[in-house]
């Protein structure tokens, strides 16, 4: 395949950020944009070649979308296995994550806090689903509500890149909630696979978090675990399907 030409073989008029600047983002290919956010290229590679070559490995402009799954260690580990990639550092993958960051909270921004009561698990998974589908691993989240049982604030992120074993923490999950004077929460958990069947672990979990939470005056009302919105069953309510005792 031939090589992206240099900046320096470009007309100026034809070079990324001139080309922006005169023309608006749209009218940049994919790669073009990526090389305005590597800035520089790396050794043996200019960065309109660089930004080709990742472009390739990431499948394509029609493969974009993907982006949304990555977080700091599985952008480095993507590039370090790809050697057409040898020379992206940390401050190139920074700026990478940051870009992907910004067009997520774009184009999906975090929801406003709920005016209604949050008392259904379909509403629960309807607002979770743009927020859980960006994450490649397993996350969990704590949806922290007042007495009218109404979300105090978007729903938060308590880790990543859980454990079957060991969900969350009842430590980290309620030191929130009492800080916040929340007087209820519902758990969420999401299941890559779209396979929202609650495990054993699962299970066992929620209801040692539930029985602390009782100690603690906060109830814990559900533990929904969202899948993906294209594959039914969709998310699973732990209290819908009486695996657990709220």
């Amino acid at each position: 395949m031939t090589e992206t030409p240099s900046m320096r073989e470009l007309p100026a008029e034809d070079r990324p950020r001139e080309k922006l600047l005169r023309l608006g983002a749209a009218a940049l290919t994919t790669p073009e944009l990526f090389a305005i956010l590597l800035r520089t290229g790396v050794k043996g590679c200019h960065v309109g070649e660089l930004a080709r070559r990742l472009v390739e490995a990431f499948g394509g402009a029609e493969a974009m979308p993907c982006l949304r799954t990555h977080d700091v260690e599985s952008l480095r580990a993507f590039v370090r296995t790809r050697p057409a990639l040898r020379g992206i550092g940390e401050d190139k993958l920074a700026t990478l994550l940051a870009a992907f960051e910004l067009g997520a909270r774009i184009f999906n921004p975090p929801p406003r806090a709920l005016r209604k009561p949050l008392l259904r698990a379909v509403q629960v998974a309807e607002l979770m689903f743009a927020e859980s589908s960006r994450y490649a691993r397993e996350g969990f989240w704590a949806l922290y509500l007042n007495r009218r049982r109404v979300l105090m604030r978007p729903p938060e992120l308590i880790t990543l890149g859980v454990e079957a074993q060991a969900l969350i923490s009842a430590q980290a999950l309620f030191r929130r909630a009492v800080m916040m004077d929340a007087q209820a929460l519902i758990l969420v958990h999401n299941h890559p696979s779209g396979d929202v069947s609650p495990s054993a672990a699962d299970v066992e979990t929620t209801e040692a978090l539930v029985a602390a939470g009782r100690t603690l005056g906060i109830s814990v009302l559900d533990h929904v675990i969202v899948g993906r919105p294209e594959i039914a069953p969709s998310f699973c309510s732990l209290r819908d399907t009486r695996r657990c005792v709220f």
